[in-house]
């Protein structure tokens, strides 16, 4: 008995330093800890394959060209596939899809909290502005590889090696309904706002369904509401 909880213990404490190790920080403000074989789909034209990761800052699609990050143009992007993740472009962001309907789908952004990054000292934020990465990112006329205001020049391996040589980066995961081209946040007052909706049926609805929020296929039922409106 003493030997299995040592053992329990030993995996626990495995999984929470694994669970460490993968965190974005200051240095990596990725998605994913290392960037991974992904395909990007075009309305249209071929398809594209390369190593690919989401910048958490502006959900900014990322790939590696000769061992150089650089920043995607997502003009005529229509959807991204990086492992099991299927991810569509909202407004030139990268956002994952957690669910989808006739009318639409569910998404979720995760953006990082530079703000929220706490020094050694307990002073909020200075650190990221500090950070290799933010650092390269910042607006740059003059840039030649330049989209959306960033400029990339960081060679992937120098950025994977220095990632964990930083604060933890939190993260805020926020999800939203894309109808069409509108991207409404996932909460009650922001489709009750919708022009055209019947505000009385909704509530009804609401009620009769016992909507989460937080859950995506209670979502679907929410875009199937409103698109049969």
């Amino acid at each position: 008995m003493k030997k299995l909880l040592f053992l329990c213990i030993g995996a626990l404490v495995a999984l929470t330093a694994f669970a460490q190790e993968d965190s974005p920080t200051a240095n990596w403000p990725y998605l994913y800890p290392e960037f991974k074989e992904g395909e990007i789909i075009r309305t249209r034209g071929k398809s594209l394959k390369a190593l690919l990761n989401i910048h958490l800052d502006m959900s900014a699609l990322h790939y590696v060209d000769e061992g150089v990050i650089k920043e995607a143009n997502t003009l005529g992007m229509e959807a991204l596939v990086i492992g099991e993740d299927v991810f569509r472009n909202v407004g030139g962001r990268m956002m994952k899809v957690m669910a989808e309907a006739d009318g639409g789908f569910v998404v979720q952004e995760a953006k990082a909290n530079f703000s929220g990054i706490v020094r050694n000292d307990g002073a909020y934020g200075s650190t990221a502005l500090n950070s290799t990465t933010t650092r390269t990112f910042l607006y740059n006329e003059n840039a030649v590889n330049q989209y959306n205001g960033y400029l990339l020049t960081v060679v992937y391996a120098d950025l994977l090696a220095m990632k964990d040589d930083a604060e933890k980066l939190p993260v805020n995961r926020n999800l939203y309904l894309v109808i069409g081209l509108e991207q409404i946040p996932a909460n009650r007052k922001s489709v009750s706002a919708l022009e055209g909706l019947d505000k009385k049926a909704f509530n009804a609805f609401l009620k009769s369904e016992k909507i989460e929020w937080s859950d995506p296929e209670d979502l679907v039922k929410v875009i199937e509401f409103v698109t049969a409106e």
